[in-house]
């Protein structure tokens, strides 16, 4: 991209821990996770994010080594083959949009419960409102990153207190003695609730000091949002509660508590679907620069990507109003919401491949990077293979659709470029 505006460290950490929603993706994937383990949410979360930060380390080697927008297409282009590089930018647009969707859709979720109103004028509510703030530019969704990711902070950590204020402090080991047979679900839909850093890896060219800033908050953001996940479901658990976490909220506080929980759910719903659409445009614009997707998507508009941009806000709006119209919002979450469960596993075993290959040039300096690769990997398709055979059948259809789709571009680009030869 040509001339553009650059946002801060602080704004970088903002969007990235805004990317996870962390109060809606509490009580959005929360609610799933409970439903699968009950009580031993906490423990399912330690496990989660201990697999997320196995992850994230896989990111932080590669981004301090690309500065080139795109993320984890770029990481697989340039270390695995190209057709690989398309197909994991493939699937990495079927994340943001899936992922960002997830976000929109549990903000839906948790008004249509509070206020009545009808799921489908929610969803166009807040597609609009972030796509908005999303077009008027990256600087404007920085702050407002900044100003609602504050404010999350201090109510999630509040809310944790305050349970364990209710069950006097009394505090107990989370491990349970023998592991819940849904742990590997649970865990799926788990891994939405710290993962944020995998927005900003796709504009670093947006980013002060860029290789420094975002490997460090790559850590950071998951170590943060996963350790206040825990707390969370942690002091959950002292309650001995396994239910529905917004209709417990709003036992708790009333009326005022409903008002105020809407007021965070829009905003925060708005938040995820903000860092999400970013990222999903800032890979289309790369791939679009590069030949591998249309050329008019990599056009510019003072420095930004605004027909990817635009593009990514009508694929969500339309699916998410697809959604919404054919589901119920806590049925149209699970469905969405496994698929980007998958899509995340899948992008980041791209990623685990993509170090492991750059490290075995020189295996005793890069032992460590190389772990990091193993360990992700290894959890990552642990996770994957089980889920392909408990999640709801359509889901994983869609995603191995999804999967095959991107193998035909890849090879229909690769016989494009063998005749023009």
């Amino acid at each position: 991209m040509g001339s553009k505006p650059k946002i801060s460290p602080t704004e970088v950490f903002f969007l990235s821990f805004g990317g996870q929603s962390p109060f809606i993706s509490l009580m959005a994937f929360g609610t799933v996770m409970i439903s699968y383990v009950g009580v031993h949410a906490g423990f399912a979360m330690i496990m989660t994010t201990l697999l997320v930060m196995a992850n994230a380390s896989v990111v932080y080697s590669l981004s301090k080594r690309f500065n080139k927008g795109g993320g984890y297409y770029t990481y697989a282009l340039h270390t695995l083959t190209s057709n690989l590089g398309i197909t994991t930018g493939w699937m990495y647009i079927l994340y943001s949009l899936s992922y960002g969707g997830t976000l929109m859709m549990g903000g839906v979720y948790v008004l249509n419960l509070l206020t009545g109103l009808n799921p489908f004028y929610l969803t166009l509510v807040v597609s609009i409102l972030a796509s908005t703030v999303v077009i008027a530019g990256v600087k404007l969704s920085a702050r407002y990153a900044v100003g609602v990711g504050i404010l999350e902070i201090v109510a999630i950590l509040g809310l944790s207190v305050f349970f364990m204020y209710q069950s006097g402090f009394v505090f107990y080991n989370p491990v349970p003695k023998s592991l819940p047979i849904n742990l590997p679900e649970a865990i799926l839909f788990g891994i939405g609730i710290p993962s944020g850093y995998s927005s900003i890896v796709s504009y670093p060219e947006e980013i002060e000091n860029a290789s420094k800033t975002v490997s460090r908050i790559s850590l950071l953001v998951p170590l943060v949002g996963g350790g206040m996940a825990s707390f969370f479901f942690y002091a959950l658990a002292d309650l001995g509660f396994t239910g529905n976490l917004v209709q417990f909220l709003t036992s708790k506080f009333g009326l005022a508590g409903g008002v105020a929980i809407s007021a965070v759910a829009l905003s925060d719903a708005v938040l995820g679907g903000i860092a999400y659409l970013l990222a999903g445009s800032r890979t289309i614009y790369n791939m679009s620069k590069n030949g591998h997707l249309i050329r008019y998507l990599a056009s510019e508009y003072r420095g930004q990507p605004k027909v990817a941009e635009i593009l990514v806000s009508v694929l969500m709006l339309i699916s998410l109003s697809f959604l919404s119209l054919n589901f119920s919002p806590l049925v149209a979450l699970g469905l969405i919401g496994g698929v980007s469960g998958m899509s995340n596993l899948y992008i980041h075993m791209a990623a685990g491949v993509s170090l492991a290959r750059m490290g075995r040039r020189k295996p005793l300096k890069h032992l460590h990077e190389i772990a990091f690769s193993a360990i992700s990997l290894a959890f990552s398709a642990w996770v994957l293979f089980i889920s392909l055979v408990q999640l709801e059948k359509y889901v994983v259809y869609f995603f191995l659709g999804w999967i095959i789709l991107g193998f035909l571009l890849a090879e229909s680009l690769e016989m494009v470029r063998e005749e023009e030869e």
